[in-house]
């Protein structure tokens, strides 16, 4: 064994510096697991050593923030210390900001982003507005326990800093267990702490206002609220090197989970995303970045930057091939291909997904596995019936090697856009909420040319034997004689079929098709757009909006999250036969009908089950409130409530939405689908009278109630003044917003009010923020209205919820239902109350139908969800978004019955 020869000096988060003995003989590797076994860490993969260039035990690191080296792994000690005298000093710091701190396993990992974030706004090394520093800082203040706030005397205290004294005579010690603010500190207790590098008195006074509201909150929950807080920073996460372009002007080069992006003044210029980076490549002190073809482009494109000196262009490549690689592999494992003469794929297909191949009595299912977010159940009728098809939750699980992106809950932190991580394509901008990839992968130029287009049914013959399990299966793409196969694509597929699909991109790689979906936003994935005429258009059969997805070049992608989705389909078009296979299921009834139809010689063995009854479709209303229960039981259990959801008409036949689609209304709308009808849409006063704004009235019969509501989309900086305009004239004074300002690095909503206590002008609107109100659930707060020209204000109580996760559902609607009674305590008469999310179909249907569904509860009235959305549909469209949007409002609404009951029983 060598000689642990090499003497490491490493500072770690808290300025503590830790010694420790390895070989020069050592990879790097052997240092990092050393301090990550001192520190007890799990999810080691996040972290790193950076090397210091000086040798002086309290350097800065600064000096390597523009050009951080980070010790290699993989290569002996000894070849990455050439030139650094003994000891060897190195830095324990983060190496990659996932996008959500909710999704860390570890309560030690996120205490550790906390150290390293809180430490890199103090040192300026990461840029802060002042509003979100003092949110920041007054969570700081309320995660250090007494012992924290009286035991540091130095530089490894929690604030280190050039001028520190000791933290005992900060603080009485009076001060509550976790942080909490005591009532009889005086005012300026804060005024020793550092948190920015050029802080005031003025801002020092803020945090101290601020840090009362926290009163508590345990010393894990304010961290994770500063995480939370921390996220919506714009240069969040990013690793930044200091380069210039061909000009001689000075740039940065930021490194995030995302991609690439050029910063001019700090400000985001350019931003590459990694898929659509072809090659990196330095030269001395040349850094290039091979791009792929725009389209009409006849070449590559590449841009070109010049770093100081040949060290730090390198330390930029090693930077970019690290952050490539892991946020890759972390996302997207390379997709297995789907040979047409496999048998091995064709057994998985026919044995996972159709049932085959277990012969189980008649009492129990066949096998019951989830598919695209199904339960599929192969012990079913003859018919193959829907009502066997039983929507259930996505595992919470990620799979093997693949992290956890669910957010379980975002604690209550003031969200502000990232434009630096804001998709820079017009391809992504336009799509409505679920929607997240246009996919637009383009051929390289020495791609070999393939029919544009056009894409065939796999034709499947074989033979199943019971008896066996044995399945033998032959694929041929050349079968001609239309006597050897039932009449399969004489007319449309049916309704309900599953079925394969085959389509190749076009010249420029597109597959003209948007999905939606995945494990991490808890619902199946689904087509959720097929551009005319593209690839997937002219398939046969042809691929239809609704349709889910089952497989993946024979892939089960039913626990893989949309990121890995999206790199399974761009793998297909890099492999040879540049061919995406789909195995998709259409929505309806008769489902499996065409792929058993493809399989002439196959013999089902399917036992008979008895039929599970129904719920009610939208037309039928049970007499009682209790059997209305029942049933809204039932059709969760079994599924068919949420068939009959999908089934229903997202838009109202008959209904226009011209107004919203004449040119001087387009830069309106947030998303271009998403649109309101002329007859219920919003008029303002003026010249310009179009919002994306709707008229929404719920009178639920017999009870009596009138609910008046305007669902709005999230508001953009061209409607800032209109949206302001609306909120007066109809006279509202509660604003409901159901969305974050950016989710997974996306814009929702721009922010349109100021932070308090300051006053903005939007048009003749003025809008003055009097108070900021923070639970674990949502923020209160306090407008004053006033409108300019006529000298007149009004109250305006804001509430955000904010622990609704970046997609799907919350996974307990505790946090919802509470949301839902503080906004009805502030309901006055038939006041309308304006509600809006992103798109403001999605979760601002929720509310909606919760609301409505609440009411009939109060009244001992029947509830039907399903006469509610249609209902709300009929006045704006697509109103609750999607099935596990639908699945949890029905289930709230379950619970709730459920509670009043145990309540009403209880002596």
């Amino acid at each position: 064994m060598p000689k642990p020869d090499l003497l490491c000096l490493v500072q770690l988060l808290d300025g503590t510096i830790e010694t420790f003995r390895v070989s020069k003989q050592d990879e790097g590797v052997v240092l990092l697991d050393l301090v990550c076994d001192h520190l007890r860490l799990q999810e080691r993969q996040l972290f790193s050593l950076q090397i210091r260039e000086s040798s002086t035990a309290i350097a800065s690191i600064t000096a390597n923030t523009h050009s951080p080296r980070w010790l290699e792994p993989e290569k002996p000690l000894k070849k990455q210390i050439k030139g650094l005298v003994s000891p060897f000093y190195l830095n324990f710091r983060v190496r990659f900001f996932i996008s959500d701190p909710n999704s860390l396993q570890d309560e030690q990992t996120r205490h550790l982003y906390f150290l390293q974030i809180r430490s890199d706004i103090r040192e300026g090394r990461l840029q802060c507005p002042l509003s979100a520093a003092v949110v920041l800082a007054s969570y700081a203040v309320q995660s250090l326990t007494v012992h924290q706030m009286s035991g540091y005397t130095d530089v490894c205290c929690w604030l280190c800093c050039s001028v520190w004294m000791d933290a005992q005579c900060l603080l009485p010690t009076s001060a509550a267990e976790m942080g909490d603010h005591c009532p009889s500190w005086l005012p300026g207790y804060l005024s020793k702490w550092h948190f920015i590098p050029e802080q005031d008195e003025d801002f020092l006074s803020k945090v101290e206002d601020l840090h009362p509201q926290h009163k508590g909150l345990k010393k894990s929950d304010a961290e994770l609220c500063f995480l939370n807080t921390a996220r919506t920073l714009e240069l969040y996460g990013v690793e930044l090197h200091a380069a210039t372009d061909t000009n001689n002007a000075p740039l940065m080069v930021g490194l995030a989970s995302s991609g690439v992006a050029i910063f001019c003044n700090m400000i985001c210029s350019s931003f590459f995303p990694w898929g659509n980076i072809i090659k990196i490549s330095f030269k001395r002190k040349r850094f290039d970045i091979h791009l792929k073809q725009k389209h009409g482009e006849t070449q590559d494109c590449e841009m070109s930057l010049l770093l100081p000196c040949p060290k730090t262009c390198k330390n930029l490549w090693r930077s970019c091939v690290d952050h490539h690689c892991f946020f890759s592999s972390n996302r997207s494992p390379r997709s297995s291909r789907l040979k047409n003469t496999t048998l091995q794929s064709y057994r998985k297909l026919i044995t996972q997904h159709l049932g085959l191949g277990n012969s189980k009595p008649e009492s129990g299912p066949v096998c019951q596995r989830v598919v695209g977010g199904m339960v599929w159940n192969p012990v079913l009728r003859r018919s193959l019936s829907s009502e066997h098809l039983e929507t259930k939750s996505l595992p919470s699980r990620s799979p093997p090697s693949t992290p956890n992106w669910r957010s379980p809950r975002v604690r209550h932190g003031i969200r502000k856009p990232r434009p630096s991580s804001m998709e820079l394509t017009t391809d992504l901008k336009d799509m409505s909420e679920g929607e997240d990839v246009f996919y637009t992968y383009r051929a390289s130029v020495s791609s070999s040319k393939t029919s544009e287009g056009q894409g065939s049914p796999q034709h499947i013959s074989g033979d199943y034997n019971p008896a066996t399990d044995d399945i033998s299966l032959q694929a041929d793409d050349s079968i001609t004689d239309e006597d050897s196969l039932p009449q399969f694509n004489k007319g449309a597929p049916g309704d309900g079929d599953l079925m394969l699909i085959c389509i190749a991109p076009d010249k420029e790689g597109k597959f003209g098709f948007n999905v939606k979906g995945g494990v991490d936003q808890k619902m199946p994935l689904a087509i959720s757009h097929v551009k005319p005429d593209s690839p997937a258009d002219r398939s046969d059969p042809k691929l239809m909006e609704g349709d889910l997805v089952v497989l993946i070049n024979g892939r089960d992608i039913s626990e893989h999250t949309h990121d890995q989705v999206v790199m399974f389909i761009r793998a297909s078009r890099e492999s040879h036969t540049r061919q995406l296979t789909l195995l998709i299921r259409r929505k309806g009834p008769g489902r499996g009908t065409s792929l058993l139809h493809s399989l002439p010689t196959l013999t089902l063995n399917i036992q008979p089950q008895e039929e599970k009854p129904r719920s009610p479709g939208p037309s039928e209303r049970p007499p009682t409130l209790e059997e209305s229960m029942r049933q809204l039981e039932r059709g969760i259990q079994t599924g068919s409530l949420c068939f009959h959801f999908e089934n229903l008409y997202r838009r109202k036949p008959g209904l226009t939405l011209s107004c919203a689609r004449i040119p001087e209304n387009v830069e309106k709308n947030r998303y271009r689908d998403i649109l309101p009808y002329d007859t219920t849409r919003v008029v303002l006063q003026g010249k310009e009278d179009y919002i994306n704004a709707s008229h929404i009235t719920v009178a639920p019969p017999v009870s009596g109630v009138c609910l008046r509501y305007i669902a709005a989309q999230g508001p953009l900086p061209q409607t800032f003044t209109h949206f302001w305009q609306t909120v007066w004239e109809q006279q509202t004074h509660t604003i409901i917003m159901l969305t974050t300002l950016t989710e997974r690095g996306r814009t929702k909503c721009h922010q349109y009010w100021p932070h308090p206590p300051e006053t903005k002008d939007y048009g003749p609107m003025r809008v003055k923020c009097h108070s900021e109100e923070c639970n674990l659930a949502y923020v209160t707060r306090q407008f004053t209205l006033t409108h300019t020209e006529l000298g007149e204000e009004r109250a305006v109580t804001h509430l955000q919820y904010v622990a609704w996760p970046d997609h799907g559902v919350p996974d307990d609607p505790s946090d919802f239902l509470l949301f839902i009674s503080s906004v009805r305590e502030r309901r006055k008469g038939e006041e309308p109350l304006m509600v809006h999310c992103s798109a403001g179909i999605g979760r601002t249907g929720v509310l909606i139908t919760m609301e409505t569904a609440l009411s009939q509860l109060d009244q001992g009235q029947p509830v039907s969800p399903l006469d509610i959305v249609k209902t709300l549909r009929d006045q704006r469209a697509m109103m609750v978004q999607t099935t596990c949007q639908f699945q949890f409002v029905c289930e709230a609404i379950l619970r709730v019955y459920k509670e009043k009951q145990e309540r009403a029983a209880a002596p």
